[in-house]
């Protein structure tokens, strides 16, 4: 990883650990009770909210505009475009948001594949309605964080989910006494500290200048707002399997939304810190090598990315595969969150964990395909395999049950996967076709070996206290670890190699500089 790829990577590995603090706090407080599905249900609609104006996108489109002015030498012009388009959109924001508040209750109704009880409905519609002002917050730090990132400033943008969760946990805990609502109330808060006065902040020390101008008809707004509807009006990989949780976790009690989201986040650690990290370092990369015309070594750099993000990828799902019951437990199991939960958050992890391989490759793959501006082919790829999919999940559940939520998740990311590589340029592969097959021939022989040590230990496993568990975990996981990167290196692939190079020189400078401290 380059120094951006790494500040960002650590930066939400950090905000994944209080995430993942988070949901144990949750995990003792509410278990998976009704409360606890209430909660993750009321992020439906402030999600979608910020999926219809563009939030999550903003950052890809006005990098790509941004350098075309740095390129021209003109940077006053993309401030003035950057501020004309953060007031229109920014309007249209509060347009929407005001009737999303008033009917949250009937917007949830209609989006839930079974109508909750309407104990969870009345929670959930409380709780939307706190964290729906958040929104606001998350909307204008969107474009704080890209107006940084198009000048390759990833610090302060970075710490935007260390304060947000940092802030669900701090108002969970002190409010622990009255259920979860302390966590609902953390959201506003930690997106105001974190995504509006942290990156004001930030933007004012990295030189962003702000114009009050407001002109519905300016070129480069209209241009704006074309790259954005297709993504707008396309369901994202991540958008998609949070939807489906909201949605078809309603088929399964009172127990499933809440025990789908507690695997769905640890699976997403992965993909936070593997694949949305590089991604995101990348990006402002490959707009200027698409805006140079430096094709060739754009195909090039993309597929390099993928064979090396999948080499230290290959390494954490098998070492998750091995530990993830004791994992479960030592997380969560405390409290409100009984034995019988770390069973099924167990097994429903164990079904997600695969899907993390798709997410990684997409959010490189759909990034490369938004820095040349093509951004219809990834919406019209991702969209029609989600709205397919939409009408698998009734009929595996029948036969299947909860466990139909992460599995036809999988097909669904997993075809949306193959056709973005089919799209694009495969010619750029053939120099990482070794160490792809090495990957995977040690992502299938390792997890079967973890699922086999796993079944073998799970009566103890389910006993065990926790010092145990985690000496368990901490040993299992790092021998997993290493033996996985080391055969991929036995079997020929050059990213492990390159990875481990890597490992060792920094290892090596730290040597050398702790040396001259001494």
């Amino acid at each position: 990883m380059n120094k951006a790829s790494l500040i960002i990577a650590t930066s939400l590995l950090a905000s994944r650990v209080l995430g993942i603090l988070r949901e144990m706090l949750l995990a003792k407080i509410a278990g998976v009770n009704e409360q606890k599905n209430a909660l993750d249900l009321a992020f439906m609609i402030p999600d979608i909210l910020n999926h219809l104006i563009g939030t999550g996108f903003l950052s890809i489109v006005f990098i790509s505009l941004f350098t075309t002015h740095l390129l021209k030498q003109n940077e006053n012009e993309g401030w003035r475009s950057f501020s004309n388009i953060f007031n229109v959109l920014g309007l249209l924001f509060l347009v929407l948001a005001v009737p999303a508040f008033i009917f949250m209750r009937e917007l949830i109704l209609l989006l839930t594949a079974t109508s909750p009880n309407e104990n969870i409905l009345n929670l959930a519609t409380h709780f939307g309605r706190i964290i729906l002002p958040g929104q606001l917050f998350f909307f204008a730090g969107s474009f704080l964080i890209a107006a940084q990132q198009a000048r390759k400033q990833f610090l302060i943008p970075s710490l935007t989910g260390i304060i947000y969760n940092a802030s669900i946990v701090f108002f969970g805990w002190l409010f622990k006494d009255s259920g979860v609502s302390g966590f609902a109330l953390g959201v506003p808060i930690g997106a105001f500290i974190g995504f509006f006065i942290l990156q004001i902040i930030g933007s004012y020390r990295g030189g962003v200048k702000y114009f009050f101008t407001f002109n519905p008809r300016n070129s480069e707004l209209i241009k704006t707002v074309k790259l954005l509807l297709p993504m707008i009006l396309g369901a994202g990989s991540m958008f998609a399997l949070e939807f489906a949780i909201r949605s078809f976790g309603s088929m399964f009690g009172s127990h499933g939304i809440s025990s789908l989201n507690y695997s769905y986040r640890l699976m997403y650690t992965l993909v936070a810190v593997f694949g949305f990290s590089v991604g995101a370092a990348k990006y402002p990369d490959m707009v200027r090598m698409f805006k140079e015309n430096k094709i060739t070594e754009l195909n090039e750099k993309i597929w390099g990315d993928l064979a090396k993000t999948f080499a230290i990828l290959v390494p954490a799902i098998c070492a998750l595969t091995a530990v993830s019951l004791p994992a479960v437990r030592i997380l969560f199991e405390r409290g409100a969150f009984t034995q019988q939960s770390s069973i099924l958050v167990n097994e429903l992890l164990l079904c997600y964990l695969p899907v993390s391989v798709n997410l990684c490759a997409q959010a490189l793959l759909s990034r490369a395909f938004y820095s040349m501006e093509r951004m219809w082919l990834p919406t019209i790829v991702n969209t029609s395999a989600f709205a397919a999919s939409l009408f698998l999940y009734s009929p595996v559940a029948k036969i299947i049950g909860i466990y139909s939520v992460p599995a036809v998740s999988f097909i669904c990311s997993f075809v949306q996967l193959i056709l973005l590589l089919a799209f694009w340029n495969v010619k750029g592969a053939k120099s990482f076709i070794k160490d792809f097959i090495a990957g995977a021939a040690v992502l299938i022989a390792l997890a079967a070996l973890g699922l086999y040590i796993s079944k073998y230990a799970y009566n103890w496993l389910l006993n065990a206290n926790l010092a145990y568990l985690i000496a368990y975990s901490a040993v299992l996981s790092v021998l997993f670890f290493l033996f996985s990167i080391g055969l991929q290196i036995l079997f020929g692939s050059k990213s492990s190699s390159y990875i481990l190079y890597l490992f060792k020189k920094k290892l090596t400078k730290n040597s050398v500089n702790n040396s001259k401290k001494i």
